[in-house]
């Protein structure tokens, strides 16, 4: 788990954060959909805080918890731009110890992935399972296994972004035997008259839906809907790339 190290200064002048900001805008739309109201959200692998402080800007009370101390540093800086508070919490997701808080927690852009072993799978929705109120809800996206042995290698080697100060190159790989897929990352950031250059190895292990299902009923949730596009709330199909859970406690 140690990535997002100085790939973090890359990470937020990129495009990673898109994805936050998307389901910012479509969150408050599902809850509706489910006739939930909560107040208080756990944004687990919160990042660089785009989410979290789009919905403390909504109105919730928001704790983010992210593993690493760098992207941190940019979700405090982007919280006090945005004049919000937001309380940032340097954790391992397998490792969560709150107990009975929060009305809702969320889990965004694939981070359960980086989980590679079921029992920490299981470990990181235990976790999540203690921190929620009695019914509280529980909404998080995944990659699944055609996600990343299809669509991710079909770009095996690209340039991610490129600008006066910033050359990031993707490469991609894809292990079968294991449902693991290897991210190198490649990055040069401009300092003064010399670049500095970055690697850093993300792995990312595609799950069945059979086996995310029988992690949530190890540790008691109630499954509420399953999508593969959350926008218009349909079903997954062979070809998802991503899967959308909501449970509840």
């Amino acid at each position: 788990m140690g990535v997002y190290k100085k790939f973090a200064y890359l990470y937020v002048k990129g495009r990673y954060s898109h994805f936050s900001e998307r389901m910012a805008e479509i969150l408050p739309t599902l809850l509706e959909n489910f006739n939930v109201h909560p107040q208080k959200i756990l944004d687990i692998a919160c990042g660089e805080g785009t989410f979290a402080v789009e919905m403390a800007k909504r109105g919730f009370q928001v704790v983010g918890v992210d593993i690493s101390k760098e992207m941190l540093k940019f979700a405090k800086e982007k919280a006090k731009n945005e004049n919000v508070n937001v309380e940032f919490i340097c954790r391992d997701m397998r490792s969560l110890d709150f107990d009975k808080e929060f009305d809702l927690a969320t889990c965004w852009f694939d981070s359960l992935n980086y989980l590679l072993t079921l029992e920490d799978l299981e470990k990181a929705f235990a976790g999540v399972y203690k921190a929620l109120k009695e019914g509280g809800m529980f909404v998080f996206d995944m990659n699944t296994r055609y996600g990343l042995a299809v669509g991710w290698s079909r770009y095996s080697c690209h340039i991610e972004q490129e600008t006066e100060d910033i050359f990031e190159i993707h490469q991609v790989s894809y292990d079968f035997e294991t449902d693991i897929a290897t991210l190198r990352i490649i990055g040069f950031i401009r300092n003064g008259e010399t670049w500095i250059r970055l690697d850093e190895e993300h792995k990312e292990r595609g799950y069945t839906l059979r086996e995310i299902r029988n992690c949530l009923k190890q540790v008691g949730f109630k499954e509420l809907a399953c999508w593969g596009n959350v926008k218009d709330m349909s079903e997954p199909q062979p070809d998802s790339r991503r899967v959308f859970f909501v449970v509840q406690k």
